[in-house]
């Protein structure tokens, strides 16, 4: 996976991909995607000051990395005050929400772009539904999204999983996802879909779609069906049951490659020491993301399902049968479960330094 990344970013310039790429219009002079090592979790009532001060406090987790390196600050329909801030001489965090009420979007951007449009690999942001939508019947999940770069989580080998579990705990999530991504601007996302749906289509590895979106999608319950399985996987107590326990887990998920941690509400599953980007042209179905995928199979979104918005000039979009392959990617037939065991014994392996010490 290192020579195929250190080969890409020699023959693509820095994992960065410029604005509207693969838009009829395009390309512009922004940043319009980059590769991070991303998670999305999902959780309700963002709109209680429970909620709130629980996401206040993963932001201080995350900024304790990450103050360094953020530039900006975008607020989705805030009560009073700008959209957007340089980060240097925005309020704190808390400081804006005592002045919200339940009935107030809970959506902040913080980003590490150059320019306030700018994609970055440094990223944490917040969706939350107002009371008054949260009450309403169908509504689906909150979500929470942060990342880093690649460089940061292989120099820090269990960083990432610490603020993963910690995070998992503080919001008390229903589910979630972490690995590779590519990040989109973040006020700038739907022209730069295209090139998302073209890199998933080279790198299996990479996450899809806007997570604050897919949580919101109507009909497809979110809440109770994880989105995919990545390098972490949480899922709640109730999908635990549905698979069988956690034994049954455990034995389709060999302890040398997988570890579980206990959050509180559920369990988060590593799979391998690192984030796998599986490229195509190497190997699209790793047995590291392949065998939690088809051992979460039953608790899985399926269904007809779009990541993407609509396209314009026939620009490649995830929506209809690319965004169901996109979902199904990881599975394998039954009867070729044991030769994903039998390939699995060449993957890399759990290490102390990779895995955290409480684990299950």
């Amino acid at each position: 996976m290192e020579k195929f990344m250190a080969e890409w970013a020699k023959t693509h310039g820095q994992l960065e991909m410029p604005g509207a790429m693969l838009m009829k219009y395009g390309p512009e002079d922004y940043v319009g995607a980059t590769i991070a090592v991303r998670a999305t979790l999902y959780f309700k009532g963002s709109h209680t000051a429970e909620a709130r001060e629980a996401l206040c406090e993963c932001f201080d987790a995350y900024r304790a990395v990450a103050d360094d390196h953020l530039k900006w600050l975008w607020r989705d329909e805030p009560p009073s005050g700008p959209d957007k801030y340089a980060y240097a001489k925005a309020p704190e965090l808390r400081a804006m929400v005592k002045k919200m009420d339940e009935d107030h979007n809970f959506g902040f951007t913080y980003t590490g772009g150059e320019k306030p449009h700018d994609a970055s690999p440094w990223l944490f942001s917040t969706f939350g539904r107002p009371a008054w939508e949260a009450r309403l019947p169908g509504r689906g999940p909150d979500s929470l999204i942060f990342s880093l770069p690649q460089e940061v989580v292989e120099a820090n080998p269990a960083l990432f999983q610490k603020l993963f579990v910690d995070f998992c705990k503080l919001l008390n999530v229903k589910h979630g996802h972490g690995g590779f991504a590519l990040n989109l601007s973040a006020v700038r996302g739907e022209p730069n879909e295209p090139t998302e749906a073209f890199m998933v289509s080279k790198m299996a590895g990479l996450d899809a779609g806007p997570g604050h979106i897919i949580g919101g999608l109507p009909g497809r319950d979110v809440e109770h069906h994880l989105v995919t399985v990545g390098w972490l996987t949480a899922i709640n107590h109730s999908m635990v049951e549905k698979l069988g326990g956690l034994f049954a887990l455990r034995s389709e998920l060999p302890a040398s490659w997988f570890a579980q941690y206990d959050y509180g509400n559920g369990i988060v599953i590593q799979a391998g020491p690192k984030p796998e980007i599986a490229p195509v042209e190497l190997d699209s179905k790793p047995a590291i993301y392949v065998l939690p995928a088809m051992a979460l199979k039953d608790v899985r979104l399926s269904g007809e399902i779009s990541l993407h918005y609509g396209s314009k000039d026939g620009e490649p979009r995830l929506t209809g049968l690319p965004a169901m392959e996109w979902l199904h990617r990881f599975d394998a037939p039954e009867e070729e479960l044991m030769r994903y065991k039998t390939k699995l014994l060449n993957e890399p392996k759990l290490t102390p330094d990779s895995t955290l010490p409480d684990r299950l």
